[in-house]
């Protein structure tokens, strides 16, 4: 994994996640607000970003496996057993909380690099309750919720539909996102050209992760192919932040999360669009409400919208799909929620 004395994947990792910074901190691509605007019968333009990135990680991956250039088979996401209920009720968890949250964990980097406080304050809540999920005292909730393993009738939907070619399958899949891009109406924001742009941007930078994580890896190590994800790896940082010395290093993941906030950063201060603001008041509460759901939720979906609604579904991954299913079905019952109450 390491050629010399430089560590390929770490240093591909933070300058991918620099990228993406930039990207999402430009473009103001947020999956949060892509599906706000759905529920509440808005311009569908964010949430037709937000497809379109999908697509290009698609296409991206499926053409990287073909070509043989990554081996997606080790990836979690292409597993046949699975903790059913926990993706369930984990993706549900977690869509609810973005919704709280004001944002997925990678639009709360981008809010903190703008320096927003309330942002930074949830999105380190965030990861102290992805530690307390995974080792701590919510270790026991989490162990209830995620159930028993339960074996899917395939991992992936080609398998599922009876050895359809990958390809057949997703041929499919983006001819179905591109018939919703191409019905945009006339006055869409997607009718412009930030919207687009930032949606393939986001998309070409996670599917070239697949690649990045394994860079320079030699004929004798079989390294399995990682993505861009926003809720194991922000643990890792944090540790390696706070106990480097310990032995926890920087790694792809943890790197790539440096990235996105370092990018975006960069990118508010060039744009004048940092402003610090100070969190106050009830919003603050439900907030880190929403961060702790996000937590719990991400642990045990496996993922967050861009580990699992990217990355995951372009392997073709069937509990991905639950999983992304699940996170639509929480945002929707929390939307509604906030709509009764405001």
């Amino acid at each position: 994994m390491e050629t010399g004395s430089v560590n390929l994947p770490l240093w591909g990792g933070l300058v991918l996640g620099v990228l993406l910074g930039v990207v999402l901190q430009r473009s103001s691509f947020c999956a949060r607000a892509a599906l706000a605007d759905a529920f509440e019968g808005k311009d569908r333009g964010r949430l037709r970003a937000f497809v379109l990135a999908m697509a290009v990680t698609l296409l991206g991956t499926q053409l990287l496996a073909g070509f043989g250039l990554v081996d997606l088979s080790g990836t979690p996401y292409l597993r046949a057993g699975v903790p059913l209920l926990g993706l369930l009720i984990g993706g549900a968890l977690f869509g609810a909380g973005m919704m709280l949250a004001g944002g997925c964990p990678s639009r709360l980097i981008v809010r903190a690099a703008q320096g927003q406080g309330a942002a930074l304050l949830t999105w380190l809540v965030f990861v102290l309750a992805i530690m307390a999920s995974l080792e701590g005292v919510l270790a026991p909730v989490r162990e209830v919720l995620s159930g028993p393993a339960v074996q899917l009738p395939a991992a992936s939907l080609p398998a599922l539909f009876g050895g359809v070619p990958a390809w057949a399958v997703t041929a499919a899949l983006l001819g179905l996102m591109a018939l919703f891009l191409f019905t945009a109406p006339r006055n869409s924001a997607w009718r412009g050209w930030r919207l687009p742009l930032g949606g393939a941007l986001v998309g070409l930078l996670v599917a070239a992760s697949w690649y990045l994580s394994i860079a320079g890896a030699d004929e004798f190590s079989t390294p399995a192919a990682t993505s861009l994800a926003f809720v194991a790896p922000a643990q890792d940082l944090l540790r390696y932040l706070a106990m480097e010395r310990l032995g926890f290093p920087l790694k792809f993941g943890s790197a790539s999360v440096l990235g996105v906030f370092l990018g975006a950063f960069a990118s508010a201060l060039l744009a004048r669009q940092f402003a610090w603001a100070t969190p106050s008041g009830p919003q603050m509460l439900r907030n880190l409400a929403g961060g702790v759901l996000m937590a719990v939720g991400g642990i045990l979906a496996m993922g967050c919208t861009i580990g699992q609604g990217m990355a995951g579904v372009a392997t073709l991954s069937v509990s991905s799909l639950i999983a992304v299913a699940a996170m639509v079905l929480g945002a929707w019952l929390a939307q509604r929620g906030l709509a009764r109450v405001s």
